[in-house]
């Protein structure tokens, strides 16, 4: 990202005169980005104090139009190609392949499984709130350890323990990858990520990676993921890399070049399962998106690039600006921290309601209806929590509160509703309502995962050994911005919350937007949106 607003037309320039006949001599040896199209159009109307944000995505002269549901797989489907892919100078980019016929498993070794406790946060919140009924709250160790696996303390014994499900503690997420020398030189790096899965849930120990040590060098991932209760799923760690950054002119960011499924691996409730993933070098590190396709949304979870700047702020300083630099290191510094957390959360509900029944040392049955009422939303993010209502003039709603996203279609009433089928053509309009029921500001991103500029089903060879990825991979797509990209060096898509200590915690901050396709999606997924200044959980997706 960048301080300043995408100038394609610059950076189009910059690349075509960089590329030469170098990209046409490499192009038999890697996969050349595919073509890169100009700005949308964007503008910005307040009306009674509320945001309106227009825009209007480029006709698409790369693919004719065709409906790629009705003429499946469509015209932006590409042929797989079984190599690297190259950056923009026509440089081969390493371990940018994740499967082939003779080597499914392209950028993993065979991953080592061991059995484990699989109960989950939901496990142990369903027990604590029952003994808090069957005691009238006078149960004080159900109530404590209903607080700690809501605020992340440690609890001996979970595989889950330090993980909050309030999202507060983002600022101890970020993680360094370490350099591998051999003989004084360089050759790789290592960082570790540790994950929970459970029910709807990915939480994790790293919402940030900084690769500043390995920018010239491929490094790894050594994946712990934890699948616990209900956790059942196939591993697709999807990694979006950038163009070659000195290709970008000075003061402007690098270009979206591809994305990827690096696996597609079944993982059982019960067990931990560690990868080692192989990494292109780390200046093409955009991030890391973690998702589950049996529940997605909201099973996702992502690892940004600690390196990106925003209005000035690293995403470091973003997070810290918000919670802290430590939001963990005291009691005090922990209040301060989930007191930026909107009241409107499922997560902070419970919370609310827990510490009021430890301080009187009782429940009341409005007590225990409340805890049940607050666990149920807090397990569905694919409806609205209670205070918050579909806009009837949206074609969806989003909440973004506890750090995440809830979200909901318009007429939609259960939590089946992830697709929306009117976008078929290009010329679509789409209308979406913004909230933001936090204490800080949230910002909203649209990323488009190969409809414009196409995409390939690189994994077409996994279902013999388990694996679904032939049908439910993003593939190997080529990306690219819809909407969000920062304007005068401020995020153009901001939702600000109201001021805290107008003595309503339940009011939310509003933004309009309105949107229109002029292309058609890729069968895999329709919307990739999130906010760019706190990703890590704040992901609704579409499909």
């Amino acid at each position: 990202m960048s301080e300043q607003k995408f100038s394609y037309s610059r950076l189009l320039l910059a690349m075509t005169i960089s590329l030469g006949s170098v990209a046409a001599a490499s192009a038999a040896d890697c996969l050349m980005p595919q073509p890169m199209p100009p700005e949308a159009q964007e503008s910005l109307t307040v009306t009674d104090g509320v945001k309106t944000t227009t825009i209007i995505t480029p006709e698409n002269t790369i693919f004719p139009s065709q409906d790629p549901f009705a003429e499946p797989p469509g015209s932006n489907h590409l042929p797989t190609v079984y190599k690297n892919v190259c950056d923009s100078n026509g440089v081969e980019v390493p371990n940018t392949l994740p499967s082939t016929p003779e080597h499914p498993y392209n950028l993993h070794p065979d991953p080592v499984v061991s059995e484990i406790d699989k109960t989950s946060p939901t496990d142990d919140l369903a027990m604590a709130f029952k003994k808090i009924k069957d005691s009238n709250g006078s149960n004080a160790a159900a109530v404590q350890k209903a607080i700690d696996v809501l605020e992340g303390n440690p609890i001996p014994g979970r595989n889950y323990s330090g993980m909050p499900m309030l999202h507060y503690n983002g600022p101890d997420k970020v993680k360094h990858v370490q350099p591998i020398f051999e003989n004084g030189v360089k050759v790789g790096g290592i960082v570790e990520i540790h994950q929970i899965w459970f029910d709807s849930h990915i939480e994790s120990d790293t919402n940030m990676i900084d690769p500043s040590d390995v920018l010239d060098v491929p490094w790894t991932i050594h994946y712990k993921i934890d699948t616990l209760n209900r956790g059942h799923e196939d591993f697709a760690p999807m990694v979006m890399y950038f163009d070659d950054p000195a290709l970008s002119p000075p003061g402007m960011p690098p270009m979206p070049n591809v994305l990827m499924d690096q696996t597609f691996f079944p993982m059982e409730d019960g067990t931990r399962t560690e990868y080692e993933i192989k990494m292109a070098p780390g200046k093409y590190y955009n991030l890391s998106y973690h998702w589950g396709w049996r529940r997605h949304p909201p099973r996702v979870q992502v690892a940004e690039n600690a390196r990106k700047m925003l209005a000035g702020k690293t995403l470091v300083q973003w997070e810290t600006s918000v919670f802290g630099e430590h939001p963990t290191a005291s009691e005090a510094d922990k209040l301060a921290a989930i007191a930026k957390i909107g009241d409107l959360a499922p997560a902070k509900r419970m919370w609310n309601t827990l510490r009021s029944i430890k301080s009187n040392g009782s429940a009341s049955s409005e007590d225990v209806a409340a805890l049940n009422r607050a666990f149920y939303q807090w397990q569905d993010r694919n409806k609205l929590p209670d205070g918050v209502t579909v806009d009837p003039d949206s074609d969806w709603t989003l909440l973004f509160v506890n750090n995440t996203i809830y979200g909901q279609m318009k007429g939609i009433t259960d939590d089946s509703a992830v697709i929306y089928p009117d976008w078929k053509l290009r010329g679509k309009t789409v209308k979406i309502k913004l909230l933001n029921g936090d204490h800080f500001d949230h910002a909203y991103f649209n990323v488009d995962f190969g409809g414009r500029r196409g995409w390939e089903n690189t994994f077409q060879s996994t279902e013999a050994i388990g694996g679904a990825g032939q049908w439910f991979t993003f593939g190997r797509a080529h990306w690219w911005v819809n909407a969000g990209m920062p304007t005068s060096g401020k995020p153009s898509l901001i939702i600000t919350p109201p001021a805290m200590g107008s003595g309503d915690n339940t009011v939310v901050g509003e933004h309009n937007l309105v949107m229109q396709m002029n292309f058609e999606p890729s069968r895999r997924i329709r919307w990739y949106q999130f906010d760019p200044l706190h990703h890590d959980i704040a992901v609704w997706s579409i499909h």
